[in-house]
């Protein structure tokens, strides 16, 4: 037991001592996914917890006209469609009657040629229109089908410009009658359920680090490895990057020391 004490001593007196900035688990960064004029932007909820809240809104007043016309033009075609679709089937009754009648006396001796022509013409046109109506359903069916694009592009458009959020409001960017472009930066939402530390680890400190303990402040902690990176950083050229997760404490932004053993 004491040869076992003395084997792990070194390795604990000389466990590095990271020294690191306790951050939010996440920050979102919302940007701006239209262009537009800021009408709303609640600069007074910074540093403060929303449920369901819009913090910057951009103009939609074209856009709420627009899907109001679009709307129209749907009902309308629905319509339209409607009726199509009536005056097809008795297009196609008309067709099977006028079809019906040629076939009775197309092969009928006492039936003369012109009544023969006259009822396969009869037929024939009839067919025609009922050909030319199943193509015009067609048309207004692919007319309904992009104007319901159009119409879930627009509602898509005016959610995106009053984007709802929950969480700690970490920065808002804009203010009220600024105009904004797409992908500007509108504002950044903080995770704070939990919170992380990040390392950037020794090649020693890689070996075994799955059976390895966190220490806090001295004291071994809950704390678990949220990331590790196999491949050293991109500055830290001979470490390896770690990203910690440790309860939420009351105040984020102090500083702690980390060990791992």
């Amino acid at each position: 037991m004491k040869k076992a004490a003395l084997f792990f001593l070194p390795w604990i007196l000389f466990a590095k001592v990271h020294t690191v900035k306790v951050e939010p688990f996440m920050i979102y960064h919302y940007k701006a996914a239209a262009s537009g004029e800021v009408v709303l932007a609640k600069d007074s909820k910074e540093s403060r917890v929303v449920e369901d809240e819009v913090l910057v809104k951009l103009d939609d007043k074209i856009d709420r006209k627009t899907l109001a016309m679009l709307q129209k033009k749907l009902q309308v075609l629905e319509k339209i469609i409607a009726i199509t679709r009536k005056n097809l089937q008795n297009t196609q009754e008309i067709m099977q009657i006028k079809k019906g009648n040629y076939d009775r006396i197309k092969d009928l001796k006492t039936k003369s040629s012109f009544e023969k022509n006259m009822r396969k013409a009869e037929y024939l046109a009839a067919k025609s229109s009922y050909l030319n109506l199943q193509e015009k359903l067609q048309n207004l069916l692919i007319q309904k089908a992009d104007i319901e694009l159009q119409i879930a592009k627009t509602k898509d458009t005016i959610a995106k410009k009053s984007l709802r959020v929950s969480g700690y409001v970490y920065k808002i960017y804009p203010k009220r009658g600024d105009f904004v472009n797409f992908a500007a930066p509108l504002f950044d939402i903080a995770d704070i359920s939990r919170a992380k530390v990040v390392l950037y680890l020794t090649p020693e400190e890689m070996q075994d680090i799955q059976n390895k303990k966190i220490f806090i402040n001295g004291k071994r902690s809950s704390a678990r490895f949220y990331k590790i990176q196999r491949i050293t950083d991109q500055n830290y050229i001979t470490q390896y990057r770690a990203e910690v997760v440790i309860p939420a404490p009351k105040i984020f932004g102090k500083f702690i020391e980390v060990e791992i053993r």
